[in-house]
């Protein structure tokens, strides 16, 4: 058994609280003392019942307290380059949920900072620990469409029920000054596509404001990103639609191929109905590559936390999606505003 660490929580809402108890759950099987940090006496009393070893109100607090190995920083958006510049600098290993920050201007801080410091920094993108992503990668690795032509991806959920017992309008994601919106919010769909067709040289997209959710950000994002593939022979064109109107809850890709068509299809929440099919075009026949009609979404998180943990067992594994990845993404979110506010493609320059 590994020897015990001790992990911090920084901020105790849904997400913190999710891991925290996914923590719990995984210390059954290696040693580690459970921290939380929280200024809400309301989110700390939720943490003490759900198992934590220690419990703070503040980030200086438990910094204050006995050494700590690594850190989940699960607070509002905009917090998050303060909070994982401070643990950085105090030389803790750092998960940060998404987006690892507001901007990639402020991502290339954490990134800089995060190779000084040599800790690890692992964004929590949990879509690429996802059922139905990691299908399709499977099944694009075994060729099983030829060489991919395009891909369209979606998400749709409608903002008042994503966090039940909370009013949506008091949440960040409803306030542009906390990094809300649905164009960060939905930032899975361009890490997912990014990590299966590669980087991004070229935006093209568009941001309203078109439902009656009474927000000041944007509840409906639609761009098209221009991949660069094989050395930049050939160009890969993905599409992205998402947005906080829809009732039902859905997501889902599908990728054309030379040889065939991929289709990944979620809806639903606890539990989630999975598919993902095949077409293949020389026996004109669709085959289930997997379905799960009873998903628990769960699951996972749970996968992600044991990736970031076996990185700090393993000091040279470098984590899945760590921060330059996680930079270019916000590079090309960052261009998406910028195409939307002056109506025409934007060239992505990574400095990521």
């Amino acid at each position: 058994m590994s020897a015990e660490i001790k992990v911090l929580i920084l901020g105790v809402g849904s997400i913190g609280r999710r891991h925290l108890s996914n923590l719990r759950m995984i210390s059954k099987e290696r040693s580690m003392v459970l921290a939380i940090a929280d200024p809400v006496a309301e989110n700390r009393e939720a943490a003490q019942k759900l198992g934590a070893d220690e419990i703070y109100s503040s980030l200086d607090d438990a910094l204050q307290g006995s050494s700590i190995d690594a850190a989940l920083v699960c607070t509002p958006n905009d917090l998050h380059l303060d909070h994982s510049r401070a643990l950085l600098e105090a030389g803790v290993h750092v998960f940060v949920e998404k987006p690892m920050c507001t901007n990639a201007q402020n991502a290339e801080i954490l990134a800089d900072l995060a190779e000084s410091s040599k800790r690890h920094v692992m964004v929590g993108c949990n879509l690429r620990f996802h059922p139905g992503v990691r299908a399709v990668s499977d099944a694009l690795v075994s060729n099983l469409i030829g060489r991919p032509l395009y891909a369209r991806a979606w998400f749709a959920h409608y903002l008042p029920n994503w966090r039940p017992g909370q009013d949506y309008r008091d949440s960040y994601s409803a306030h542009a000054e906390h990094g809300g919106g649905i164009l960060l919010d939905a930032i899975h769909e361009p890490d997912y596509l990014i990590s299966l067709f590669g980087p991004v040289k070229e935006v093209n997209g568009s941001l309203y404001r078109q439902g009656d959710l009474n927000i000041n950000v944007e509840d409906t994002a639609m761009y098209t990103l221009k991949h660069s593939q094989s050395g930049g022979l050939h160009s890969f064109v993905s599409n992205v639609h998402v947005d906080f109107l829809r009732r039902d809850k859905v997501r889902g890709c599908e990728v054309c191929g030379t040889d065939g068509t991929l289709v990944w299809r979620s809806s639903g929440k606890n539990p989630e109905h999975v598919s993902v099919s095949l077409y293949n075009a020389s026996t004109d026949a669709w085959t289930d590559l997997y379905v799960n009609d009873a998903y628990n979404p769960n699951d996972q998180y749970v996968d992600e936390m044991l990736c970031f943990l076996k990185c700090l067992d393993k000091e040279n594994l470098a984590p899945v999606n760590g921060p330059n990845e996680a930079g270019h993404v916000l590079d090309v979110l960052d261009a998406v505003r910028k195409s939307s506010a002056v109506g025409q493609s934007i060239p992505i320059v990574s400095s990521n």
